[in-house]
């Protein structure tokens, strides 16, 4: 009887974690596009969070009007709700941007994968699951292929890759623990909801961030620049951020991790046409483990 509402929910989960992995992969684009306009990581994590806040506070009030949250239910997750923001959307987001400033946006992509493996790990350690064989084999496959792209771009600059690579890896621990903390959030709060409260969580974090530790303009820049942190607050933040969470509700956080596995595929080939990135042999053979990961976990996940 509900066998067919079952797999239809898990082929909107997929959709749903492919288009917004899909708009994640994007993100490194834009900021790449951003940092030619002479802005830091600072500069464009505030200028996101200011853009990206009203239309979360909107969709907020929005959803409050069919669906009212009660005050007891997020006095009751408010920890879980500072936790996940500071997590998920802050501290995650400034070290990717950091690292973005060192490293290519394909090296990025690829070494924020790594946050499945993290999230297998927090899964064993919170719920005792162990991953799949095909799980398993898949991650090696996904931690072979940042390795392979890795030596190709430390002979550049040893010191400034790997630096770089250790603060995005450090971002794609936190996120995992933000998915992992989520699972609990949307299960109290609907998936909209508990999204909108921890990205307002982050809004409010780097707003104290910034006033206290930086000095630094938000006025007076670029126009460019302006309008590239306009799209990474629209269409690589607000939009995947509720594709994303959607899909967690779906799919639960493991499997809507593992398909960002194609986040570093689409990455590549947007920086290649529009960064004109460097695509060598390397390059190619990362990506191509990363992708034959994604399909062991898909085949893995569907019973094939």
């Amino acid at each position: 009887m509900f066998a067919p509402f079952l797999a239809d929910q898990r082929k909107v989960g997929l959709l749903l974690a492919i288009l917004g992995t899909s708009l994640f992969s994007f993100k490194s684009i834009v900021i790449k596009l951003a940092y030619q306009y002479e802005v830091t990581a600072e500069q464009v994590i505030a200028l996101r969070m200011i853009m990206s806040g009203p239309f979360y506070l909107l969709l907020l009030l929005w959803l409050n009007r069919s669906k009212p949250i009660e005050l007891t239910t997020i006095r009751r997750n408010g920890l879980l709700l500072l936790v996940s923001g500071m997590l998920g959307y802050y501290l995650a987001s400034l070290l990717d941007l950091k690292g973005l400033e060192l490293i290519s946006a394909q090296l990025e992509r690829l070494i924020l994968f790594t946050y499945p493996g993290f999230v297998m790990l927090f899964s064993w350690l919170v719920w005792k699951r162990l991953p799949g064989t095909k799980t398993v084999l898949a991650m090696l496959l996904t931690y072979l292929g940042i390795v392979v792209v890795l030596g190709v771009e430390v002979q550049n600059n040893v010191d400034k890759v790997l630096w770089g690579g250790a603060l995005v890896l450090t971002s794609a621990a936190m996120f995992a623990g933000y998915l992992i903390l989520s699972k609990r959030g949307i299960a109290e709060l609907g998936s909209q909801q508990f999204t909108c409260l921890a990205m307002l969580v982050a809004c409010c974090c780097v707003a104290l961030h910034y006033g206290l530790l930086q000095d630094e303009p938000l006025l007076g820049l670029s126009l460019m620049a302006y309008g590239y942190v306009l799209v990474l607050a629209v269409f690589c933040t607000v939009i995947p951020s509720l594709l994303i969470a959607a899909a967690i509700a779906r799919l639960g956080p493991q499997q809507t991790s593992i398909l960002g596995g194609l986040g570093p595929i689409i990455t590549a080939v947007m920086a290649v046409f529009i960064l004109n990135e460097p695509f060598g042999w390397q390059h190619f053979t990362g990506t191509l483990l990363v992708g034959i990961g994604v399909i062991l976990i898909a085949s893995e996940k569907s019973g094939a």
